[in-house]
């Protein structure tokens, strides 16, 4: 049996978009998520720079540029005028065309450093895997030297942006290890693997207890596909019973899952099993109603607490 360890995790810093975390050197060009000051590729001191800033730079200096050039043919028209009706209307034209110039920048700035970042990505495709990967090394390293807790929090980081089932497996193994509690920033859905995995399952089971809020449709669809695997399990059908009683949280989960609590609802604690008798009461039809009533007839018809239900 795994000992689990008591621990303190960060707080996870969520963001509108998952490159806003990502930061490049300006040495190397080599990306990374985990935030340090110095490059782990080159070394550099204090090179790091968050890419929407080194895209707003590109942006700003293309715009400037822009600017110069505008200035620049204004003055050789000003040195080249005839006559100061020439040189008149000339001013008024770059004027007008310093305006508008102006006037798009101020408008389109926004979407500019969008297409800047997309282009960036592009351009430096490698470095971003490689940064990535070098990022994962750093994390190997720290879960080396004992700091379990840190190791966690690097791979998490790294995972909002590499989604792949061995990251998300070290992900679980190291949360297993780990005295988990419910005022923890703990995930769930997206740890979620494609392959059947038992230390999901055994996490997911633990979430069931204390982070019934975590578990979602995308958990209820993966233990449904994967059910008679979870089931050859030693604890499989507890945890699919835990699952089922997480479904009675929301009524939609009830109706999007009637047969999950079919097949687990003489499982469910007394608490989780009325909150289903009602919503099944509710409904007075069906093979969900069917199956609670059978077992409200066996086990709570004589029940005070379901009288008045």
């Amino acid at each position: 049996m795994i000992k689990k360890i008591a621990v303190t995790l960060k707080p996870y810093n969520r963001v509108p978009f998952v490159y806003q975390k990502l930061k490049i050197c300006r040495n190397c060009r080599h990306f990374t998520v985990l935030g340090e000051r110095d490059c782990m590729s080159c070394g550099k001191t204090g090179g790091l720079q968050p890419v929407e800033k080194r895209a707003a730079g590109i942006v700003r200096r293309d715009q400037w540029l822009t600017g110069l050039i505008l200035l620049l043919l204004i003055v050789i028209g000003l040195l080249f005028s005839a006559s100061a009706l020439q040189t008149v209307l000339l001013i008024a034209a770059g004027a007008a065309a310093a305006a508008l110039l102006w006037t798009l920048s101020k408008r389109f700035t926004p979407a500019l450093r969008r297409i800047q970042l997309q282009k960036m990505f592009q351009q430096y495709s490698y470095e971003l895997a490689s940064g990535l990967a070098i990022d994962h090394q750093a994390a190997i390293r720290v879960f080396q030297e004992g700091d379990k807790p840190r190791t966690y929090e690097m791979l998490r980081e790294i995972g909002s942006l590499v989604h792949n089932d061995q990251l998300k497996l070290e992900q679980i193994m190291l949360l297993q290890t780990f005295q988990l509690r419910k005022d923890m920033d703990l995930m769930l859905e997206p740890l979620l693997m494609d392959s059947f995995s038992p230390d999901l399952v055994a996490y997911i089971g633990e979430m069931a207890k204390i982070r019934r809020d975590l578990i979602k449709e995308n958990t209820f669809r993966y233990m449904l596909q994967h059910e008679m695997y979870i089931l050859n399990m030693p604890n499989g059908e507890t945890v699919l019973a835990a699952v089922a009683g997480a479904a009675v949280r929301k009524s939609r989960y009830m109706t999007m899952y009637p047969y999950l609590l079919i097949r687990y609802a003489r499982l469910l604690p007394k608490d989780r099993f009325l909150r289903l008798y009602k919503f099944a009461k509710s409904a007075r039809s069906g093979p969900l109603y069917d199956e609670v009533m059978r077992i409200y007839e066996e086990k709570f018809k004589w029940d005070p607490d379901f009288q008045n239900a």
